[in-house]
């Protein structure tokens, strides 16, 4: 289901790219009616591709963190197979979360984390989600600890 949002998505963004490229070539030729209609249309895609985007995202996050996931008085978040943006956006809305209730509980509370390694990183690249993942509980100022490669056990208070 997610792979198919995704290249959903990817359509979206060639459709997108192309409506805006053909917007500057009639701009650059004066036709600024043409260029105002295949911008906004343009636009629209855009809003196509971020929702599809969206769609992924939540069906990914899903599948790999069902309700089931928080054993005992652990709680597991897994991230792999996200974008980075995406990936901090629901580590954000899942940690104010388990923030809330660690303090309706007076209690400090613990998460595990599954940013994975990138061994399914294309290219050359370097993973970056781990990188961003742990850039971003350094902001927060949380406290964290890696007790095995792609896995972050977080203080959560």
């Amino acid at each position: 289901m997610y792979s198919e949002s995704r290249g959903e998505a990817r359509d979206f963004a060639r459709v997108q790219n192309t409506c805006f490229e053909q917007a500057r070539q009639a701009y650059l030729v004066g036709n600024k009616a043409l260029a105002k209609e295949l911008s906004m249309k343009g636009q629209a895609y855009n809003v196509q591709m971020k929702a599809a985007h969206e769609k992924a995202r939540e069906a990914i996050y899903r599948q790999r963190n069902p309700v089931s996931s928080q054993r005992g008085g652990d709680h597991l978040i897994d991230l792999h197979g996200l974008h980075v943006n995406e990936a901090i956006h629901i580590l954000k809305g899942e940690l104010t979360a388990l923030k809330s209730v660690g303090r309706a509980a007076g209690e400090r509370m613990q998460v595990m984390v599954c940013i994975g390694t990138g061994h399914h990183t294309k290219g050359s690249r370097t993973a970056r989600l781990p990188i961003a993942v742990e850039q971003f509980l350094l902001d927060k100022g949380l406290q964290y600890m890696q007790p095995q490669a792609g896995l972050l056990r977080v203080m959560v208070y």
